[in-house]
């Protein structure tokens, strides 16, 4: 079975829009060029936070169909890159603007694409390495599909002590690969995409997180892992909201990648919301100067998750207990607290402690387990 285009066929396009419980929304693409933007004048409105005025345009020329981001401040993705001009549209693709997801669609003309099924008949005539991978990850997001559908996730936690009585705190969740060893390359390359099912898998992540450590005694936080994709979506805080009740009443902690801190609008308002319901926020693996984190005073963290970096070995560091010192006196300024990630002897520990670090986490205190074990043999207590 293969997809075909009939000669002579002008070529049609549309973008496709996902709406929960209704039908795919079409959007005819009748004159060009086509932009889409939170401003009334665009072709299309796009009602989101993160969407600049203007955020991209669709064009038509040569044959063919192009996107152009722009200058948006949230960026548009296509299949999971991010442009930074003008890039050809096939059909088929997934374009993101800022955090709402559109397919591109075509029928005729040049922008035709392989589809799914050329490419499984490929795989199966022996095609190239390319054809396979391609095979690979239709695989992968077919997996992915069918863990959501069956909710068929695990996670591992890991325990957050409080170093002045080596008291349990709270946990964060880890989520538990499928398949033992390391991801394979669609794995990594699914993982790595900015899209609404890697978003999705992220959410039941978290979801399935709080169910499970609502059994685990003695701690009062919960940390989750928030992806790149999905800061500053106005449905994520309330979304987060929601498993505090599910994870027994203890406090969530939302943990972002400090390479996704931004000083813009979006982000502070993002921050404020989390805030205002309640919801600690995390900046994880941080390696920065003391200087960096006093430029960041209006966005402090509620807590801020020290590169594992800058923790190992820093008993026999002078030059990084004098950084992690000089951290932990902006830090207690900015009413912050340091974590210390990826202690793993009784010497880091302690120094960590001397240095200012209220809290800590690593090997040092327990491996990452699953809710498996026995509950009174979880973490330390």
């Amino acid at each position: 079975m293969r997809t075909q285009s009939l000669p002579g066929t002008a070529a049609v396009a549309w973008l496709e829009r996902e709406v929960p419980g209704h039908d795919a929304e079409r959007i005819e693409l009748q004159q060009f060029p086509f932009t889409l933007g939170r401003n009334e004048s665009c072709d299309r409105q796009v009602l989101s936070s993160r969407v600049s005025r203007e955020h991209c345009e669709i064009s038509r020329g040569g044959g063919g169909f192009r996107l152009r981001d722009l200058g948006s401040t949230n960026g548009t993705f296509v299949n999971g890159d991010k442009i930074t001009a003008e890039t050809t549209l096939n059909d088929g693709d997934l374009i993101v603007v800022a955090d709402v997801q559109f397919s591109f669609r075509c029928s005729g003309g040049e922008g035709t694409r392989i589809t799914v099924t050329q490419v499984m008949d490929l795989a199966n005539e022996g095609s190239g390495s390319e054809d396979r991978t391609a095979g690979d990850l239709i695989f992968a997001i077919r997996q992915a599909h069918e863990t959501l559908l069956h909710r068929a996730t695990r996670n591992r936690f890991q325990a957050v002590m409080d170093l002045t009585d080596n008291r349990c705190v709270g946990y964060e969740a880890l989520a538990r690969p499928q398949v033992p060893g390391e991801p394979s390359l669609p794995q990594q390359m699914l993982a790595a995409t900015d899209c609404r099912l890697t978003e999705r898998m992220s959410q039941l992540h978290r979801l399935v997180a709080a169910e499970h450590v609502s059994r685990l005694p003695k701690a009062t936080l919960l940390f989750v892992k928030l992806q790149p994709a999905e800061i500053g979506a106005d449905a994520l805080p309330a979304s987060l909201a929601g498993l505090a009740r599910l994870a027994g009443g203890k406090r969530i902690v939302a943990e972002i990648p400090d390479t996704a801190v931004v000083d813009i609008p979006f982000f502070s308002d993002f921050l404020t919301r989390l805030k205002d319901l309640e919801i600690g926020v995390a900046y994880d693996n941080f390696a920065g100067s003391a200087h960096q984190l006093q430029a960041r005073e209006k966005l402090a963290p509620t807590y801020l998750k020290l590169a594992p970096v800058l923790v190992r070995g820093v008993d026999k560091s002078t030059q990084r207990q004098q950084q992690i010192q000089a951290l932990a006196g902006v830090a207690s300024a900015l009413h912050s607290q340091l974590i210390a990630v990826g202690v793993h002897t009784e010497n880091e520990a302690r120094s960590c402690r001397e240095l200012g670090c209220k809290l800590a986490q690593g090997d040092h205190f327990g491996r990452p387990q699953t809710i498996d074990w026995p509950i009174d043999r979880f973490g330390l207590e």
